[in-house]
């Protein structure tokens, strides 16, 4: 019995190796924005003095004729929603920004973690390899 339970101890158990691999993100695909070239408008204002003038220039030719018109507070109106127009799009502009940085540093993170495992599994391997060099008795030493 004693010569027994003295070889059951003198196996070394297997060692159970786990790793992890970390999954990638999904990357982000966000469409390109087109840059907004605006077109020439020409803009005629018409006055009591010059609206004779005016009509006469326009409708030389047999052109047909159309006037759109505002008033002053149609016009501070049509700037105000020009403006709001100009800061909706650089909100935008902000959080496309946003996202990219995210996953730019997301994907840093687990290149470095990545990095680091590998790191960590060649130093495994390395003691591993250096541990089998040892004789059963080494193994066994508890004072070493």
């Amino acid at each position: 019995m004693m010569i027994l339970s003295l070889g059951a101890c003198s196996s070394v158990p297997q060692r159970i190796e786990v790793t992890s691999k970390p999954i990638p993100k999904p990357e982000l695909v966000l469409p390109k924005v087109d840059t907004v070239s605006m077109r020439k408008i020409e803009w005629v204002v018409i006055t009591e003095e010059n609206m004779e003038a005016e009509l006469d220039k326009w409708t030389k030719g047999g052109k047909p004729l159309a006037i759109f018109a505002l008033n002053a507070k149609g016009y501070e109106a049509l700037g105000m929603n020009f403006s709001d127009i100009r800061a909706l799009v650089q909100q935008q502009q902000a959080i496309i920004a946003a996202y990219e940085n995210y996953y730019k540093a997301a994907n840093k993170a687990m290149d470095e973690a990545e990095t680091q495992r590998q790191q960590e599994e060649a130093a495994d391997a390395a003691r591993e390899a250096s541990q089998d060099d040892e004789s059963l008795v080494d193994k066994l030493n508890p004072f070493k």
